[in-house]
């Protein structure tokens, strides 16, 4: 996938939710320190890998693999991933994403997230958010990114090319699996979770700060046009 740049033509547009949509930042890595530390693991080496990326693949690379068992079972992380879920403090709405989602007609957008599909479905609820029409969870896949496998599900459920679909994301992970998916474009969401440079190693382009940066037009033809705000 090239670079692309302002203006940007497309059919789909297709969010990473955490970071991009919302951020639950400092409830998810408050959740995975006290688990590192009840764990004897490393709380830094495993928060540096983990954005962006499925709970049961972080479990998978950060315990023994005589207790996978246990911790890669759907009970065990649903009781860590409930932990995170049940908790709203800290919790953000990224500016310009109410404004955005209430604008984009419903056969227009999904959501591709790694969190599992209880905490995705609880996480609109908490914040009012419009509910996503399709949405891809880590419940719905096999491989999570930056495997495109969730991506490309999105995209083939709103009948749509994902060479002709956006994506909009905010962790290395996350850009690689929508480039790996084909997608037109992956516009980097430089919301702090991340710092700009790794956005930019990882291939997203362009890199927005928020959504009241651009501007999305929905034309006669069916086709969405994204311009960086004056």
């Amino acid at each position: 996938m090239s670079a692309a740049s302002f203006p940007i033509r497309c059919k789909g547009l297709l969010f990473d939710m955490d970071g991009t949509l919302i951020d639950t930042t400092i409830i998810v890595e408050s959740n995975w320190k006290k688990w590192c530390d009840a764990n004897g693991v490393v709380f830094e080496e495993l928060i540096a890998v983990s954005h962006g990326r499925p709970s049961f693949e972080i479990l998978r690379e950060f315990t023994p693999v005589e207790r996978h068992a246990e911790t890669l079972s759907p009970e065990y992380i649903k009781n860590l991933e409930d932990l995170v879920t049940e908790s709203t403090e800290g919790m953000i709405i990224i500016p310009g994403t109410r404004a955005l989602l209430e604008s984009i007609p419903r056969d227009k957008w999904a959501v591709v997230t790694s969190a599992g599909r209880n905490m995705a479905n609880t996480r609109f609820v908490q914040t009012g958010l419009p509910t996503p029409p399709i949405l891809v969870s880590a419940s719905d896949i096999v491989l999570g990114k930056p495997n495109p496998e969730g991506y490309l599900k999105a995209a083939k459920a709103m009948g749509v090319d994902p060479s002709e679909c956006v994506v909009f994301e905010d962790a290395p992970a996350g850009i690689r699996a929508g480039s790996a998916s084909g997608a037109k474009a992956v516009i980097g969401m430089n919301t702090g979770t991340m710092d700009h440079k790794h956005l930019v190693e990882a291939g997203a382009s362009p890199i927005i700060n928020s959504f009241e940066e651009i501007e999305v037009k929905f034309l006669e033809d069916g086709w969405i046009e994204i311009c960086k705000k004056a």
